[in-house]
């Protein structure tokens, strides 16, 4: 989180506190309580880490998915949000925070591992995962309160069959094993694909376009990540231990194919994703054509120009 951002958050924050403390009592819907427990309390976040998690939880952008809420030896409360409490085919967000019920703080330190996508296909009998961030990191460094992973779903839920997830959390020695729980999955409209699939030999890699409703007209930083199937479909799908060149060639398709200068290969990034540029030069629907090239410079995946390998993302 930039700098700006986390002036913004607090500012928002404390015009809401501002705003509750001025409605008086005739107007109980604009008071904001929020609990920030006393210093003495090493285990929750200090006022200024609670004020960025509250602004960031609570900002209208992500909501609460309530049925992946649990609670650790009856003594902390774990909750899981996503963009606007939902799920889509593609790269999904998911983040993570944990409170004590004893006095509403949020907690500092806390793990979040082996998040579990899984898809029963229940017309054939079988199961299958998805690419995953199974470990939850840190979303920002500069404040502990909030844990980020990801998902990278194949498909949407409905008559062909349905996706669960489940997690582990702990914090000081205790934990709690989230069983699988149904989620809807939706799927996105016809003008859309921010997931790819392509094989080297016998082995199935994923690319998956990060945040793809965040890209503007103008320069782009793009970011994905490339994932490989294990031998066991069930498992989360792990990003791929392999270094690839990822070159972009965008063009919109009613718009004669017409390109757009300064793009930039996606190379690979010491956190795991591959970043570039993009450039997108007017509003409309892109499709984005990926040249896939292993560490010697080898077509792996895709082609130079109109590949038959593509995203499709419309700004």
């Amino acid at each position: 989180m930039k700098k700006e951002e986390r002036l913004y958050f607090i500012g928002l924050l404390l015009f809401i506190i501002t705003l509750g403390s001025c409605s008086g009592n005739d107007n109980d819907a604009y008071v904001t309580t929020i609990t920030i427990p006393k210093e003495q309390d090493e285990e929750c976040c200090n006022a200024e880490e609670t004020f960025l998690a509250y602004a960031f939880l609570n900002n209208g952008y992500v909501k609460e998915i309530e049925t992946l809420r649990d609670t650790i030896d009856e003594a902390y409360e774990l909750r899981v949000y996503s963009a606007n409490g939902n799920f889509h085919v593609g790269y999904n967000e998911l983040f993570f925070s944990l409170t004590k019920l004893s006095n509403g703080g949020y907690v500092r330190d806390f793990t979040v591992t082996g998040v579990r996508p899984l898809m029963t296909m229940t017309s054939m009998g079988m199961t299958h995962s998805a690419p995953a961030q199974t470990e939850a990191t840190l979303y920002d460094a500069t404040f502990p309160a909030v844990r980020k992973a990801w998902v990278s779903f194949l498909m949407n839920s409905g008559e062909s069959g349905y996706w669960e997830l489940s997690y582990s959390a702990s914090t000081g020695g205790k934990s709690v094993d989230h069983g699988a729980t149904i989620v809807t999955v939706e799927a996105l409209t016809e003008e859309q694909n921010w997931l790819k699939s392509f094989k080297i030999g016998s082995e199935v890699y994923y690319l998956s376009l990060v945040n793809p409703l965040d890209l503007q007209v103008g320069s782009n930083t793009i970011k994905a990540y490339v994932s490989k199937r294990g031998s066991d479909k069930s498992q989360p799908y792990a990003l791929a231990d392999d270094t690839f060149t990822i070159e972009i060639y965008p063009t919109m398709p009613d718009m004669g194919n017409h390109t757009s200068p300064g793009n930039v290969s996606l190379t690979l990034q010491d956190d795991g994703s591959y970043q570039g540029t993009l450039n997108l030069s007017m509003t409309g629907t892109w499709d984005i054509h990926l040249h896939v090239k292993d560490a010697e410079g080898n077509t792996v995946a895709g082609g130079e120009g109109l590949s038959d390998l593509y995203w499709t993302v419309t700004r």
